[in-house]
């Protein structure tokens, strides 16, 4: 046995006396961006891979202990499987993007109880056909596009083809081209007498008493997304709702029906700046939205807008980092090694720490990551 073979041996047994089984259904905790990111940092780990005919460890890529500019050492990770299977879709069963729409580029620190708190939970519909404001429709007739989110206060998910993905929303009513945002407390912080957040909804933009073409055109659109993907209580959305169907200049009409044959009143208007033209369908009697057409973004069609627990599946489909500090290089290995993590170590002097013990991590204790995330553990060097 070589000392690459003994090596990986060695790490072997320590994850079986740790955890003799680890168990993660890959085929929808791993998002194809997250893969890529996982294979962009590859070069800085050493791959591992269980040969399918004797189960043995196969090193690949870096020789076992390669030191790094600066000193520092890799350690193996066992790489990103692919997903197997067909592609996920929506709860509503329609198919999903390869890719989330805002993509978390960076680690994610949660606010603490993360798991347990309460999320908007938003699944939509793309109709097919739509002109988007040209002469020739944006999909195939017959194609649909699902979408499936979960919108937190700090952290939010987006369910893809290849599984949940962490996203990054920043505030959470951010209309396109305007300079205003609510984040979870403002929106909490709002009126629902439908006046009284008349004003405060424009008085972001404008002079309440004497308002501009600009201010009324941003209070129309703050309106519409309050009544339709934000995270708005209820009574918000309904104060949101008559806000909008009350403004001079949008257009209202009773006993429509949206592209799910569902009933609803419609609220029309129009950009000042072009032809573009927006429809919000919506359920009074329930308090829900049904739709949103616009010429130039497409349609949307609201199959869910609750608040609700986020779902366990979506929850295990990111790596928490725990908390390191203190430990051994041996017993950091061995959690890098369970948590599918590829960890780098270095070395600095450090008085207050034993040596040979971790100083820091990078990320640090509770960033939310993915499969094969890099993770830098700075060792004591003694003083």
């Amino acid at each position: 046995m070589n000392d690459e073979e003994q090596f990986a041996e060695s790490l072997r047994t320590q994850v079986t006396r740790v955890a003799p089984r680890i168990d993660v259904d890959v085929t929808r905790v791993v998002p194809a961006a997250r893969r890529r990111r996982a294979a962009r940092a590859g070069g800085l780990t050493l791959a591992l891979a269980l040969a399918l005919g004797g189960g043995a460890w196969v090193a690949s890529t870096l020789e076992l202990g390669t030191v790094l500019p600066g000193g520092s050492t890799t350690m193996p990770v066992e790489p990103s499987p692919s997903p197997t299977g067909p592609p996920l879709t929506s709860s509503a069963g329609d198919s999903l993007t390869e890719l989330p729409s805002y993509p978390s580029m960076e680690p994610v620190v949660p606010p603490e109880g993360w798991r347990d708190a309460t999320y908007f939970h938003v699944v939509t519909r793309g109709a097919t056909g739509q002109t988007g404001g040209g002469s020739e429709p944006e999909a195939p007739l017959g194609s649909t596009l699902g979408s499936e989110s979960w919108y937190g206060d700090g952290i939010s998910f987006e369910l893809t083809a290849s599984g949940p993905a962490l996203v990054v929303l920043g505030d959470y009513i951010n209309i396109e081209g305007h300079t205003r945002s609510y984040t979870w407390a403002e929106m909490a912080a709002l009126p629902t007498d439908p006046e009284a957040l008349h004003d405060a909804l424009l008085g972001n933009y404008d002079d309440v008493d004497a308002p501009s073409s600009y201010g009324l055109e941003q209070l129309r659109d703050v309106a519409a997304r309050l009544a339709t993907q934000a995270p708005a209580s209820p009574e918000l959305r309904a104060a949101a709702w008559e806000v909008l169907t009350n403004l001079d200049d949008v257009e209202v009409e009773e006993d429509v029906r949206d592209s799910e044959d569902r009933p609803g009143t419609a609220a029309t208007y129009q950009y000042a700046d072009d032809d573009r033209m927006r429809t919000v369908i919506y359920d009074e009697t329930r308090n829900l939205p049904l739709e949103t057409q616009d010429t130039k973004h497409g349609t949307d069609i609201y199959l869910t807008t609750e608040f609700t627990d986020l779902p366990d599946e979506i929850a295990d489909s990111v790596i928490e980092i725990p908390d390191l500090v203190s430990m051994t290089r041996e017993d950091v290995e061995v959690v890098c090694l369970q948590k599918h993590l590829a960890c780098t170590f270095t070395e600095e002097k450090a008085e207050t720490a034993p040596e040979g013990t971790v100083v820091s991590s990078d990320p640090a204790k509770n960033a939310l990551v993915a499969w094969g995330e890099p993770v830098t553990i700075v060792l004591s060097a003694g003083s």
